[in-house]
């Protein structure tokens, strides 16, 4: 917490916070996707503002794709107080032998990630003013990117996204990463939305907003094309996801040993420095998806593609343990879930990345605190926006507590063996919750 001021919306979380130099101090998605969501449930007004920082980086991100060959704005992969790129071109591989670095180039789901934190804040405090005056312009610049981004392909009559890097960095300069597309149709899917809802309910502000980013109702048909024809490699009889386009023909190999931290080690056989021949992974992707938008995916599908990729991730990212304990959690492997847990806890804990001596991993602890609350504590929000709470305690626990900030209101949730009690202890407005599926209102 002591990472954010709230009083000042030019900067955010470096990815080893305030505690250490590495990575320089540069922002990227751990802010948005890992360490937001503790903010905006225990913090909102600091959420708000790392949001602000990203708002008063726009007009470098619309620089930044312009410079790219796109509309709208792009988001850099490592941002500083420019909001230009700062992603340096090249670092050392496994075995010290320098390598390009081409997640600057090529990352670009970082874009979507910022829309979608966007939309995350505001779901949960319904702050209409900053989704009128900030937040609608970052969701509606950033579908404009990717409108711009995708490639029609003719003779498919789809729409595709290549040369990316998804959030498994071993593969580079893949083609139709299935996260990155996903989330690139629900960031120009949220973008309509938007414009209906300030069409209909805000008309200044929708036409305040258009005018100043010069959006014409052509553009905005041209959207909902590619929205309905953007790809998504998936085998139908198996209900596997495939990572990205190609993936399935790599070379197969499954994690069977484990390091004296749990930490999976290298199988036998595996050319560390062409890894991107292999179906191994450095962390969550497919499993990441599923998981930030579980609506999106039956029960069925989440448990197989879980079980598949789980057998294939290395977790050489500190942010890929805690989103497998999560996920772990939601498909039934407790044993399993409960471990990743420990490890996301141990990244700092017992250093089992071996790079803590470079700073605190800030996302691996945002992504440990939503194990305990997401996970056993159960907190999430359904496809109505309502909030659910449906819990589970490892053998051991015999109480787990939690409070939580909920459209306003400051919410505790207990949870024990036997019973699940929710106390609002403060906020006017009546709240309404399902615990365990039973509606309840405080």
């Amino acid at each position: 917490m002591s990472s954010v001021n709230e009083k000042d919306p030019w900067v955010s979380i470096g990815a080893k916070g305030l505690h250490g130099e590495g990575y320089k101090g540069h922002v990227f998605w751990d802010t948005e996707i890992f360490m937001l969501p503790f903010f905006i449930y225990v913090y909102p007004e600091a959420a708000r503002t790392l949001l602000m920082y990203r708002y008063n980086m726009l007009d470098a991100a619309r620089r930044n794709a312009a410079l790219n060959g796109y509309k709208g704005a792009q988001y850099p992969w490592e941002s500083a107080d420019t909001g230009m790129e700062e992603t340096p071109k090249w670092g050392f591989d496994y075995k010290g032998n320098p390598v390009r670095i081409w997640t600057g180039d090529l990352e670009h789901h970082i874009t979507a990630d910022v829309a979608f934190a966007v939309w995350e804040y505001f779901r949960a405090t319904n702050d209409i003013d900053f989704m009128l005056n900030f937040g609608a312009e970052i969701i509606l610049e950033t579908a404009r990117f990717w409108a711009s981004r995708c490639e029609y392909v003719e003779e498919l009559d789809r729409y595709e996204i290549n040369n990316v890097i998804g959030p498994d960095e071993f593969h580079e300069h893949v083609n139709n990463n299935a996260y990155t597309n996903y989330f690139a149709k629900w960031n120009i899917k949220k973008g309509l939305e938007i414009i209906g809802e300030l069409k209909e309910n805000y008309p200044d502000y929708y036409y305040a907003i258009t005018q100043k980013i010069s959006l014409t109702p052509e553009e905005v048909e041209k959207w909902k094309e590619v929205e309905k024809k953007i790809y998504i490699p998936y085998d139908k009889d198996k209900k596997l996801i495939e990572q990205f386009e190609g993936y399935f023909e790599k070379k197969d190999y499954v994690i069977e040993k484990f390091d004296e931290n749990n930490m999976p080690v290298w199988p036998e056989g595996v050319d560390v420095t062409k890894l991107g021949d292999t179906q191994l992974i450095k962390q969550a992707d497919v499993v990441m998806l599923m998981l930030l938008m579980p609506e999106e995916f039956d029960e069925e599908t989440k448990g197989i593609n879980y079980e598949y990729y789980e057998k294939r991730t290395m977790h050489k990212s500190s942010l890929s343990p805690s989103m497998y304990a999560i996920m772990g959690l939601k498909v039934g492997d407790h044993r399993n879930a409960y471990q990743s847990f420990i490890r996301s806890a141990k990244v700092d804990l017992a250093d089992n990345q071996g790079n803590a001596v470079e700073g605190i991993h800030a996302a691996s602890c945002g992504g440990t605190w939503q194990v305990a609350v997401f996970g056993f504590g159960g907190l999430e929000i359904d496809r109505e926006g309502v909030l659910n709470i449906n819990p589970w305690l490892p053998e051991k626990w015999e109480k787990l507590s939690y409070k939580i900030f909920w459209k306003g209101s400051l919410l505790e949730v207990t949870v024990a063996k036997e019973e699940v009690s929710v106390k609002k202890l403060k906020g006017r407005e009546t709240v309404k919750i399902k615990v365990k599926g039973k509606e309840m209102a405080l």
